[in-house]
């Protein structure tokens, strides 16, 4: 296989049984994509009712389907995936999700010596330390850790025994030119929204649950008019079909919204796959969600030349560079919010500064070229 540069053909698998369909699974289905462009033979190992079975395509030269494998001790499906693997001629497993790290690490011990794993952290390894047994066996049968942030790979050091030379940090990215060349005006994006704001539009995106926070700045709103700051609010988003939690807490925005007389102010549009739209239309973006371990959507925000405000957790401080590509608030601090939002609002040339820094400092480092280079390189080093 050959064309624009592309590598000797190998065969490598992505192993994914989540049966979801966010952040996760999507940036796994464009990183396959991606290695695939690169003349990678890739094979899928998922559950058969997963979402991601589901929206494969054309993609995968062969799916390896097996049952949700047990937290522990899964010998059975270990045993499966060994044999698929090698009946394949796979010698390299790309993983994602710690919950299959168990099932993979007896497929290597047991049944397959020679595979190769590199796992791709998606999640914060929690607050306690991993240096028992059954982790530091686990982790044994990595061969190598990519944490998408330099403070994922402090807390791996910190809290088990996995070996500092085999993590690599290196950022989930994305294609930046999707959000740098805007795709709508700002009076064309709010047309399509079906919005015509008085005051300046704060945003918020995601799925509308109460770890995202979408009632928290609903509650900002009203303080700031308390003190005779007018600003509206996009919540860009949907609750989930079927899931009682999200959808009282959707109800719950909309009780606030209706008993403080916001309706004017607030705008609900549901979550669609052109998120363009979104980002043209907002004058502030915020992320309000109690932690991210990365969020691609701050990344987006930053590419799109938006200001930022966002909760002082997870990997969204080291992205906005500790408050110097965006402005960081405690999480639920309502007054510190809105301190936040009218500093804003009283600063447009440092704030367009700001915001242009962050721009410029996305597209430096999270070009997709970038990551798919440096696991170009792990895999290739395989090969020698």
């Amino acid at each position: 296989m050959q064309a624009n540069n592309k590598i000797t053909s190998m065969n490598i698998a992505f192993i994914i049984t989540s049966g979801g369909w966010g952040g996760l699974e999507m940036n796994t289905l464009k990183l396959a994509k991606l290695l695939s462009a690169k003349g990678y033979r890739i094979s899928l190992i998922t559950q058969e009712d997963s979402t991601i079975y589901d929206k494969k395509g054309e993609l995968f030269v062969s799916t390896i389907v097996i049952k949700k494998n047990r937290k522990y001790f899964d010998f059975k499906s270990a045993k499966k995936i060994s044999k698929a693997l090698k009946s394949n001629n796979i010698s390299t497993l790309i993983a994602v999700e710690n919950t299959d790290l168990d099932v993979i690490s007896w497929s290597k011990k047991l049944f397959f010596p020679k595979l190769n794993i590199i796992y791709q952290q998606h999640m914060q390894l929690g607050r306690k330390n991993k240096k028992d047994f059954i982790h530091t066996f686990r982790f044994s049968s990595i061969n190598y850790w990519i944490s998408p942030l330099q403070y994922l790979k402090n807390q791996l050091i910190e809290k088990t025994r996995f070996p500092e030379e085999k993590i690599k940090v290196i950022p989930i990215c994305l294609d930046i030119s999707k959000f740098t060349k805007r795709e709508y005006s700002k009076q064309e994006a709010l047309q399509k929204l079906g919005i015509s704001p008085k005051f300046p539009l704060v945003g918020i995106i995601g799925r509308i649950t109460e770890k995202k926070g979408q009632l928290f700045v609903v509650e900002s709103l009203i303080k700031l008019k308390q003190k005779g700051i007018s600003v509206e609010l996009l919540i860009f988003g949907s609750p989930t079909v079927n899931e009682t939690e999200s959808q009282d807490y959707y109800k719950l925005i909309k009780e606030t919204v209706k008993q403080h007389k916001l309706e004017e102010l607030v705008h609900f549009t549901e979550y669609q796959k052109d998120v363009s739209m979104f980002y043209n239309a907002i004058d502030i973006f915020v992320l309000a969600s109690e932690k991210e371990t990365y969020g691609m959507v701050t990344i987006e925000a930053m590419l799109s030349k938006l200001p930022i405000i966002a909760t002082q957790s997870g990997g969204t401080s080291e992205i906005l560079n500790y408050g110097k590509l965006g402005l960081l608030y405690e999480y639920e601090n309502h007054e510190e919010f809105c301190q936040k939002i009218m500093w804003l609002l009283n600063n447009p040339k440092e704030t367009d500064l700001m915001a242009e820094n962050a721009q410029q400092n996305a597209s430096k480092n999270y070009r997709q070229d970038l990551e798919i280079n440096e696991i170009d390189k792990l895999l290739k080093g395989f090969k020698k």
